[in-house]
């Protein structure tokens, strides 16, 4: 049986009837493996499933890519020393009796920041979703 993989504006020709110029195109992966993208109204024929039930595979589909990209993304030397750096922050402001806000914060940790964004923007790029997807 077919799998609803994701809802998308990119393609908005039906692979099944041919029809154009649709709104959006459901991602759909066949038994065979193969990725086809057909109108919602095909969706629901070939695979004998109702809206809320297609809905609900993609929910699921994108829960599980925000899942795994998100434990990727932990696993990297770069959020592991993006949070080191974080934590230095706070110990240098609690042993200094000072707040660290606004730019004077930012500035402290931008570098480790700016190398986590970058694998995090990499892993969701993997993962076919938005950087701001991945929770840290």
């Amino acid at each position: 049986m077919a799998k609803a993989l994701g809802i998308t504006d990119e393609r908005t020709t039906c692979d099944c009837c041919g029809k154009s110029n649709l709104k959006c195109t459901v991602a759909m992966e066949l038994d065979s493996g193969e990725i086809v993208y057909y109108g919602r109204v095909c969706a629901g024929r070939n695979t004998g499933k109702t809206t809320k039930q297609i809905n609900s595979e993609v929910r699921a589909e994108q829960e599980r890519k925000q899942a795994a990209a998100t434990a990727e993304y932990r696993a990297t030397a770069e959020y592991r020393a993006e949070r080191a750096r974080f934590a230095e922050r706070d110990e240098y402001a609690r042993i200094n009796g000072v707040r660290m806000v606004g730019l004077v914060a930012r500035e402290f940790v931008r570098e480790a920041c700016d190398a986590a964004e970058e694998v995090r923007k990499q892993i969701a790029a993997r993962y076919g979703i938005s950087a701001y997807q991945i929770h840290a």
